[in-house]
C-alpha cells in the first residue's frame, strides 16, 4: 500500500492539470481501493476497485463529500480526515459499511494528506482494505475458543504438549487446574508421570508415553493420580504423536477429570448390589411377572417358598406350574385385575396350596408394573409367609384369655395404664370392690377414678408417681382409698413400668393389696418395737449382737457403750471375741457348737476388756436368731460383775481382816445378846478375863463374870443402849478384876439392829487404859515442850483417831456377820477375818507408837558421826538386796564428813532414803543413786539423787511426809517411811526438801543441824 501511495504522489507532481483525463484513468485502475478528496472532502479521482467494494456507482459519487456517500461513517473518521488537511501524518481505522444487499461489511482505512507540486495540501487520499472476513475469520476462532474453553471447562477436559526436542511440556489452565497447582506451574514430564498414583496408574502412563515415543503407539486410558494437595482422581488421559516429515517430534494429548462419573459408576454398582442384596434378604417373597404372568424377576425368598435352590428353575413358569390349579387360577384372576384396572392389591390374606398338597397363609400384594410409555407391562408381586404369625396369634389369644382368667382372679386390685395415666384395663376384683362397671372406668385418668379421695396432695402424688414409674422405677407406697360405703381403708400400692421388647416402657401395672389387718398389726408390732427399744436402750444390761459366722458386731445398747467404753467407730473394726482377754478355741468353738445345736450358750463367767485396758467380770448370756435373709445372728446378754465380785471379795477380806483384827488387838472386844450374855470375844477379851479358851465366858453374862455392883453398871448401860439404840462411846470405866486389882477402861457400846429397826445385841469395846492415865502427867508435858510437837501430837490424835475408828467399824461390822452366821464353817471364816484384822490393828498401834516414840523422845542428844561410815555399813546390811536389784551407787562424800545426828535416827534416814529409791526405781533402767554433801548455813545438807519413777509433786507434794500416804502401786508401800524420817530428822532440829520429774527420778535434801 505504501508503494502505491508514492506512486500516485510522485505521478501528480509529475504531470499538469491539463492531464486530469488520465490521471483519472490511471487511479481507476489503481489495484488498491482508493479515493481522492478535496480540501472540502468532496469526491475528486476514485479506483474501479473503491467503486466495485463499496457496491457504488462511478458517476454518482463524483463531486459528491465523502459523509453523503459513507452515512454509517464516524465522527472520528471524519476528525482524522480533517487532521489529514493540517498535515498531520496518516492514521489508520476500520470503519463498518452495509451494502445495497444489507451485507455487512468491514474495511480497514488509511488516509494521508494529498500534496501538489509546491508542497500544499490539496486534499486527502484515502485507501481501504475489505477485512470483512479475517474479521469474520478472527471473531469466528474466538467464538470456537470460547466455546472449546468453555466446554472444556465444564467437561474437565485439559490438553497438554510434548517437545521432545525442546524436551518441554506445556500443560493448559485445565489440565493445571485438575491437577491443583498454580497457573504459572511448569511441568516437566518427569513430574508429570509422578502425579499418577504409585503402581498401577504410574506404570501403564509410564509404558504408554515410552510406547509412543518408540512406537507411535497412542493411547487412552483410566488411570488414578494424586494432586498437589493430596487428593485422589479418576482421569482418562490420552495422547498421540505429532509427525514432522515422518519423525516423531512430540506427543499431544487430553486430559480429563472423570472422578465424579467413576464415582457415580461405583455408587451405581454398590446400589444395584446393595439393592439385589436387600431383595435377596428380604423376609417376603418379591417376584415381578410378566403380561402372561411368567415369573421374569424372583428373590431367595420366592427360591426358597417355591421350593427350588436356583432362581433358574422358576424363571419363565406361571402359577399354573408351580401351584394347584385353584391356588393358580386365583392368583391368575389378581394379576388380570391388576392389570386391568392399574389398581394393586394391598394385603390380602389367601391360603396357597402347593402341588404336594402343603397349605400356607400368606399376605399377598401385587402393583401394576408399568414401563417409561406408562403401559402396564407385568406386575410386581410381594408376599409374606404368615403362617407362623397366624398360630402365633392363635397362642397369643389362648394366651391373652388365660392372662384374662388370671387377671380377673387374682385376689388383689389390678390395673393397666397408657403412657399418658389413661386406666386401659381393671380386673373384676377392683370392679368388685369399687362397684363399678367396667365401661364406666375405663378410658378415664387413673387418678380421677372414684376409689381416690379427692384432695389435691392426693392427685398430685398419682401424677408424680405415675411419672415417675414411666422412667422405669417401680413405685409402692402406702395408701389410703375409699371403699364402697366412703370409708378410707389402708392398700399396699404399687406401680410398675410394662416393656416391650425394644426394653421401652409402655404401659404401667397398678396393684393394690387390702392391708388393714396388716396395718393393725404393725402398729402392735411397732409398739412392741419400742417397748424393746426402750427396755433395750435403757436397761442396766449390756446387749450385743453380732454374725455368728463373721462375729462382726452389728449393734449395741446404751448400756454396753457405757459400762465397757466402746462407740460405734471402736467396734467396726472388731470381732465379738476380740472384746475378751485370752479365751481358747475351745471355748469358742463349745459356745458355736451349742448355738448351732440348742440355740443357746451360758451362762458362763469371762474376762472382758474395757476400751482403755482395764479387765472387768463379767456373766454372758447367748441365743441365736435367724433373720429373713436366712443370716444367723446372736444376741449377746453381757452382765458386769466386776463391781459385785471387788465387794464380795473386799467382804471376805474384810471379814478376815476383821477376824484378825478383833482377835489381836490390844482393846477388849465382845458382843451381847439381849440378855447381856456374851456370844463372841476376842483374844484380849480373854486374856482380860484370864481365860485360855472363848467358850469359858461365851453364854454368860456380867453377873457370872464381875462383881454385883460392876455387873449391875453395865447390865444398866446394855438396856440404855437397847432401849436408846444411842452409842455409848469412849466412857471411862474402873472395872475390878477378879484377881481385885482395878483398871481403868475407855468403853464404848453400840446398838446391833435388826431389820425391825430394834436391838438385837450390842458390840463392847473396851481399851486398858490404866498405864495411860499413869503416864498422862508425862505425855502433857511433853505436848507442851514445843508448839510445833503440839500440832504434830493433834495431827497424830486425829490419825489414831481415823485409824481405830475403822478397825472399830471393821470389828463392828466382822461382829454382825458373825452373830447372824449359822453357818459353822462360815463363822470360823469370820472368825479369822476377825484375827486378821486385830493383828492389823496391833501394826498400826506399833507404828503409831514408833511415831510416838519419835516425839517422845526429846531428851535424846546427837553426837557427831562420820557420814561415810555409817553409808557403808547401811550398804554392808543391803548388800544381797541391792546386788539382787543391780543397784548402782555414786558416792561423792568426801570421807571426812561428820554430821550431828542421833546414831539410831541417822542410821534409820539413811536406810530409808537408799531402800526407797530402790523399791521405786523405773521399770526401763537399774537403779543409779548419786550421793553428795554440801554446806550451808550451819547445815550439813546430804543430797540422794536417783533416776526412779519420780513423783508427781503437784499432785502429791502437799500430801508427800504424811502417814499412810502413798503414791506408787508397789505392794510393800505403807505411806510411813518418809513419815518417820521427816519427823526423825525434825527431832533434831533439821529439814528436808525434795524435787522431782515423773520418769526421771528424784532428788531428797537432809539438812543436818550442825547445833546440838
Amino acid at each position: 500500500m505504501n508503494n502505491t501511495y508514492t506512486f500516485v504522489r510522485n505521478y501528480i507532481i509529475m504531470i499538469k492539470g491539463t492531464q486530469t483525463n488520465c490521471n483519472n484513468y490511471l487511479i481507476k485502475q489503481l489495484p488498491n481501493a482508493t479515493v481522492f478528496l478535496n480540501n472540502n472532502l468532496e469526491v475528486v479521482h476514485v479506483s474501479d476497485k473503491f467503486v466495485d467494494d463499496y457496491d457504488l456507482v462511478f458517476d454518482t459519487i463524483i463531486g459528491k463529500p465523502i459523509e453523503l456517500i459513507f452515512k454509517t461513517i464516524t465522527q472520528d473518521c471524519i476528525k482524522s480526515l480533517k487532521s489529514n488537511l493540517k498535515g498531520e501524518k496518516s492514521q489508520t481505522h476500520c470503519e463498518f459499511f452495509v451494502t445495497k444487499n444489507k451485507e455487512e461489511k468491514r474495511f480497514k482505512w488509511k488516509n494521508v494528506p494529498w500534496y501538489d507540486q509546491q508542497e500544499n495540501i490539496i486534499g486527502v487520499i484515502i485507501q481501504t482494505e475489505d477485512i470483512t472476513k479475517r474479521v469474520l475469520n478472527k471473531l469466528k476462532l474466538e467464538k470456537l475458543e470460547s466455546v472449546l474453553n468453555g466446554k472444556s471447562e465444564i467437561a474437565k477436559i485439559g490438553t497438554w504438549e510434548y517437545d521432545i526436542e525442546k524436551n518441554s511440556l506445556h500443560w493448559c489452565n485445565t489440565t493445571k487446574s485438575i491437577h491443583e497447582v498454580p497457573m504459572d506451574f511448569v511441568p516437566v514430564i518427569e513430574d508429570a508421570i509422578d502425579f499418577y498414583k504409585i503402581g498401577f496408574s504410574r506404570n501403564t502412563i509410564s509404558m504408554a508415553v515410552n510406547n509412543t515415543l518408540k512406537n507411535g503407539t497412542p493411547w487412552s486410558e483410566k488411570l488414578q493420580i494424586v494432586t498437589a494437595k493430596g487428593k485422589e482422581l479418576w482421569v482418562t488421559a490420552s495422547g498421540k504423536p505429532v509427525y514432522n516429515n515422518d519423525k516423531i517430534v512430540g506427543i499431544i494429548g487430553t486430559f480429563q477429570d472423570i472422578n465424579d462419573s467413576v464415582l457415580s459408576q461405583i455408587k451405581i454398582k454398590e446400589s444395584e448390589h446393595l439393592l439385589k442384596t436387600l431383595i435377596d434378604n428380604l423376609p417376603i417373597n418379591v417376584y415381578i411377572k410378566d403380561i402372561e404372568s411368567r415369573k421374569v424377576l424372583v428373590n431367595k425368598a420366592e427360591c426358597d417358598f417355591a421350593g427350588v435352590s436356583n432362581p433358574e428353575e422358576i424363571l419363565g413358569k406361571n402359577d399354573f406350574q408351580l401351584y394347584n390349579r385353584k391356588t393358580a387360577q386365583e392368583f391368575r384372576d389378581e394379576d388380570l385385575e391388576v392389570i386391568k384396572t392399574g389398581k394393586p392389591i394391598l394385603g390380602k390374606e389367601t391360603i396357597c396350596k402347593a402341588k404336594d398338597g402343603s397349605t400356607t397363609s400368606i399376605l399377598v400384594y401385587k402393583l401394576p408394573l408399568v414401563n417409561s410409555k406408562n403401559e402396564i407391562e407385568g406386575i410386581i408381586g410381594m408376599s409374606l409367609d404368615i403362617t407362623e404369625t397366624r398360630k402365633a396369634q392363635q397362642k397369643l389369644e389362648e394366651k391373652e384369655r388365660n392372662f384374662k382368667s388370671i387377671f380377673n382372679s387374682s385376689y388383689q386390685f389390678t390395673g393397666i395404664l397408657d403412657l399418658d395415666g389413661t386406666l386401659i384395663e381393671l380386673n373384676d376384683t377392683a370392679l368388685k370392690f369399687a362397684a363399678e362397671r367396667f365401661e364406666d372406668v375405663i378410658g378415664k385418668k387413673f387418678w380421677d377414678q372414684s376409689w381416690w379421695p379427692k384432695e389435691t396432695a392426693t392427685q398430685k402424688l398419682l401424677k408424680q408417681t405415675i411419672k415417675t414409674a414411666l422412667k422405669g422405677e417401680t413405685i409402692r407406697e402406702e395408701i389410703k382409698i375409699y371403699d364402697p360405703n366412703k370409708k378410707l381403708i389402708p392398700i399396699d400400692f404399687s406401680l410398675k413400668p410394662i416393656y416391650n421388647d425394644k426394653n421401652k416402657v409402655v404401659s404401667l401395672l397398678a396393684e393394690g393389696r387390702m392391708i388393714a389387718e396388716m396395718v393393725a398389726a404393725r402398729e402392735k408390732i411397732k409398739e412392741s418395737e419400742l417397748k424393746f427399744r426402750t427396755l433395750y436402750e435403757l436397761s442396766p444390761v449390756s446387749f450385743v449382737l453380732y454374725d455368728f459366722n463373721t462375729g462382726k458386731i452389728i449393734d449395741f445398747n446404751t448400756s454396753f457403750k457405757n459400762t465397757f467404753g466402746y462407740n460405734e467407730e471402736s467396734l467396726s473394726k472388731l470381732k465379738f471375741w476380740d472384746l475378751f482377754k485370752e479365751r481358747n478355741d475351745n471355748h469358742r468353738k463349745q459356745a458355736h457348737e451349742e448355738l448351732n445345736s440348742k440355740g443357746t450358750f451360758g451362762p458362763f463367767g469371762e474376762k472382758l476388756n474395757h476400751r482403755k485396758g482395764a479387765e472387768l467380770t463379767v456373766i454372758i448370756n447367748k441365743s441365736m436368731i435367724v433373720n429373713k435373709k436366712g443370716e444367723k445372728l446372736v444376741w449377746t446378754i453381757i452382765q458386769d460383775i466386776t463391781e459385785t465380785e471387788e465387794k464380795e471379795r473386799q467382804i471376805r477380806e474384810e471379814r478376815k481382816l476383821l477376824k484378825t483384827v478383833v482377835d489381836n488387838l490390844p482393846l477388849n472386844v465382845y458382843i451381847k445378846d439381849r440378855q447381856s450374855r456374851k456370844i463372841l470375844v476376842n483374844k484380849a477379851e480373854c486374856d482380860y478375863m484370864n481365860v485360855e479358851n472363848a467358850d469359858e465366858i461365851l453364854g454368860k453374862n456380867d453377873f457370872e463374870l464381875y462383881d454385883e455392883e460392876t455387873a449391875q453398871l453395865s447390865r444398866n448401860e446394855d438396856l440404855q443402849v437397847f432401849k436408846t439404840l444411842k452409842p455409848i462411846l469412849g466412857a471411862e470405866k474402873i472395872n475390878k478384876c477378879r484377881n481385885g486389882e482395878n483398871t481403868t477402861f475407855l468403853t464404848s457400846k453400840i446398838p446391833l439392829k435388826g431389820e425391825n429397826g430394834k436391838a438385837y445385841g450390842l458390840v463392847g469395846i473396851s481399851l486398858d487404859i490404866s498405864e495411860l492415865k499413869q503416864k498422862e502427867e508425862e505425855l502433857r508435858s511433853l505436848i507442851n515442850v514445843t508448839s510445833l510437837q503440839n500440832k504434830k501430837l493433834i495431827n497424830f490424835a486425829h490419825i489414831v483417831s481415823h485409824n481405830l475408828r475403822s478397825h472399830s467399824a471393821n470389828f463392828s461390822m466382822l461382829l454382825e456377820f458373825m452373830i447372824n452366821e449359822n453357818n459353822e464353817e462360815e463363822k470360823r471364816t469370820l472368825t479369822k477375818m476377825l484375827v486378821e484384822a486385830s493383828d492389823n490393828l496391833l501394826e498400826t498401834l506399833d507404828n503409831l507408837n514408833e511415831v510416838l516414840a519419835i516425839n517422845s523422845n526429846v531428851n535424846l542428844k546427837k553426837s557427831s558421826l562420820n557420814l561415810n561410815h555409817n553409808l557403808n555399813k547401811i550398804k554392808q546390811n543391803l548388800a544381797v538386796f541391792l546386788k539382787d536389784k543391780n543397784v548402782k551407787i555414786i558416792n561423792n562424800i568426801p570421807d571426812h564428813t561428820n554430821i550431828q545426828a542421833i546414831p539410831a535416827y541417822a542410821e534409820s534416814i539413811l536406810m530409808n532414803f537408799i531402800t526407797n529409791a530402790v523399791k521405786y526405781k523405773s521399770p526401763d533402767r537399774d537403779p543409779v543413786i548419786k550421793l553428795g554433801v554440801t554446806q550451808k548455813s550451819g547445815y550439813t545438807i546430804l543430797s540422794i539423787e536417783d533416776n526412779g519413777m519420780g513423783i508427781d509433786l503437784k499432785k502429791y507434794g502437799e500430801k508427800l511426809f504424811g502417814l499412810y500416804k502413798t503414791f506408787h502401786d508397789n505392794p510393800d508401800a505403807k505411806g510411813i517411811g518418809l513419815y518417820m524420817s521427816k519427823n526423825q530428822i525434825e527431832a533434831m532440829n533439821g529439814k528436808i526438801t525434795v524435787t522431782s520429774k515423773v520418769g526421771i527420778g528424784s532428788t531428797f535434801n537432809i539438812y543436818f543441824n550442825e547445833k546440838n
